[in-house]
């Protein structure tokens, strides 16, 4: 059974509009009453706190707020306000759940309602605070949220009037059932068992297994600076990643031995043919593990989801990949072509298993390639971001600290090839940003690294594809290279433009969304003088571096 408990005195002016409104979007639900200053048992699945009188202590709805998110549980409630003198109208912040809800940041009518209680900036500004502002009256916070729970939100305007429901209720009535749905999984605590009872913890709402949730709309940069971010949490990261990194290279080591007993023998790195078929697939499995090394360093050390790693989604965005691989196979293809022309190198003899390279290169390099994107970009990308708030500061540390690795990475120290390098990682940096994930970067490396290796595959002169310390360049090279991937990055920012991927702002980041909106979900409040129960919506369903074998081009033009 869903509860919903009513926190409040029953004499208080909006009991009765409180009553009706659950009862219209949670028909199911069993409504209690609890007076004010409840300590809130998991025994219930959302709080509704009534509007106390103007008179009433500033204190009165403290601990209710203080341990509901505490315990996972939804609540919603009002802030303080006379009234006097307070804009009738309220604007959405651009980015929140709020906005993502009505679909407009514009000013709209809705009027405060007098309460008594804490006034909205005393959540702001409280010591520590989880608190961000979901909507602003003039200069003033209306409407608040708590970051890092399921649903905790408190507003000065009404919940519920005889003209409509508050916008966010719908969400409300989500959380709850999704409270109630993993109660009924737990241990059931007897209900009235007496304020203070905690039932036993479980993997659902408010574990301390689960990994933090979103708090707020953010960019890919600052994914892990949730609410609950500590500045230790970096290092730990990156002391999992490093533990994870060797044993995974140890493992292909000895499977690399097992293949080729040869090795054994080899004491010269510049002895290893690159172009050997076990060779050139260990290599790329090596660069492939620093995927799961990096996903483990986001769970244990972040201790936040491992699909952040991926994009804002928490996953990879495959119609947005797919869409940027269609456009950057044949430009970016049409571009290493025509520099393989106008360079004037002629064709030469296939490698001997030039067939087993080719399948190794279709089923690795792309794997190879991701990993150094989720090592290079993520690692050192969000890894700073978490430590550095200021976006545009975060955005350039991250950016040299990646050329700065992933170039030098390559083994070469020839000036130019760094530079060939180097932009490609600022290139990839940006993307992310702007994009909110890694999508698009991939796919600019796989596309770059699959059409140089097959191209010199089928051409001859393969090794050549391989960066190594004897590796150098020209400064046209460079400065080409440089150009087209310049090009090739505004291309792409067009494209996720166009698909929605990236806001259309100048420079503005991608944004997590707080609270996707759902089927059924919109405009909920209306002016129109009708009951109540005539406004409800129809509610819907919500890296240790590997390796020394980098595909990368000796001359790109």
């Amino acid at each position: 059974m869903t509860r919903i408990a009513l926190v409040g005195a029953t004499d208080w002016p909006d009991v009765h509009l409180a009553r009706r409104a659950p009862a219209v979007l949670l028909p199911e639900a069993e409504l209690v009453q609890l007076p004010a200053g409840t300590d809130p048992t998991s025994d219930v699945d959302g709080l509704w706190l009534l509007a106390p009188p103007l008179t009433a202590d500033a204190r009165v709805h403290d601990t209710t707020t203080a341990r509901a998110p505490d315990r996972g549980l939804p609540l919603v409630g009002p802030v303080a306000s006379d009234g006097a003198g307070a804009s009738p109208f309220v604007a959405a912040v651009p980015g929140s759940r709020l906005a993502a809800i009505t679909g407009d940041t514009a000013p709209v009518a809705l009027p405060p309602v007098p309460a008594g209680g804490r006034p909205a900036r005393d959540y702001l500004t409280a010591p520590g605070t989880v608190w961000f502002t979901e909507a602003h009256r003039g200069p003033d916070a209306a409407t608040v949220s708590a970051g890092g729970t399921p649903f905790v939100t408190l507003s000065d305007f009404p919940l519920a009037t005889t003209a409509g429901i508050h916008p966010l209720l719908p969400a409300f009535a989500t959380a709850v059932r999704e409270h109630a749905a993993a109660r009924t999984l737990a241990p059931s605590v007897p209900y009235g068992q007496g304020i203070g009872h905690r039932p036993p913890i479980v993997a659902g709402p408010g574990s301390p297994f689960a990994p933090l949730p979103d708090d707020e709309p953010r960019s890919y940069l600052h994914q892990m600076r949730t609410a609950r971010y500590r500045w230790w949490r970096p290092l730990l990261a990156l002391a999992a990643g490093l533990g994870t990194s060797p044993a995974i290279s140890l493992f292909l080591s000895i499977v690399w031995l097992v293949l080729d007993p040869s090795m054994l023998e080899t004491t010269d790195t510049a002895d290893v043919d690159p172009v050997a078929p076990v060779t050139m697939l260990i290599g790329n499995l090596m660069l492939a593990g620093l995927i799961p090394a990096t996903l483990v360093a986001t769970r244990v050390g972040h201790w936040r989801p491992m699909g952040k790693v991926w994009s804002v989604a928490g996953r990879i965005r495959w119609r947005w990949l797919g869409r940027a691989t269609l456009v950057t196979t044949p430009v970016w293809g049409a571009y290493l072509a025509a520099a393989r022309v106008l360079s004037g190198e002629q064709p030469s003899a296939r490698p001997e298993h030039w067939g087993w390279l080719l399948l190794i290169t279709v089923l690795t390099t792309p794997l190879q390639a991701a990993g150094e994107e989720v090592a290079f970009r993520r690692g050192l990308m969000q890894g700073v971001g978490a430590w550095i708030k200021r976006p545009v500061l975060a955005l350039v540390v991250s950016t040299v600290l990646s050329a700065a690795t992933f170039a030098p990475a390559h083994t070469s120290l020839d000036p130019w090839v760094l530079l060939d390098l180097a932009g490609m990682a600022a290139a990839c940096c940006y993307l992310t940003r702007r994009t909110g994930g890694l999508e698009a970067a991939i796919v600019l490396h796989v596309v770059n690294n699959m059409v140089i290796t097959i191209g010199l595959t089928l051409l001859g002169g393969i090794r050549d594809a391989y960066v190594t310390d004897q590796t150098t360049s020209t400064v046209g090279t460079a400065g080409l290279s440089v150009v087209a991937t310049a090009i090739m990055t505004a291309v792409l920012l067009w494209l996720a433009r166009r698909c929605g991927i990236a806001p259309k702002g100048f420079g503005a980041p991608a944004l997590s969304a707080q609270c996707p909106r759902r089927s059924g979900e919109g405009r909920v409040w209306s002016i129109r003088p009708h009951p109540l129960w005539s406004e409800h919506p129809a509610l819907g369903g919500l890296a240790a571096l590997a390796g020394f074998l980098v595909l990368r081009p000796r001359r790109r033009a």
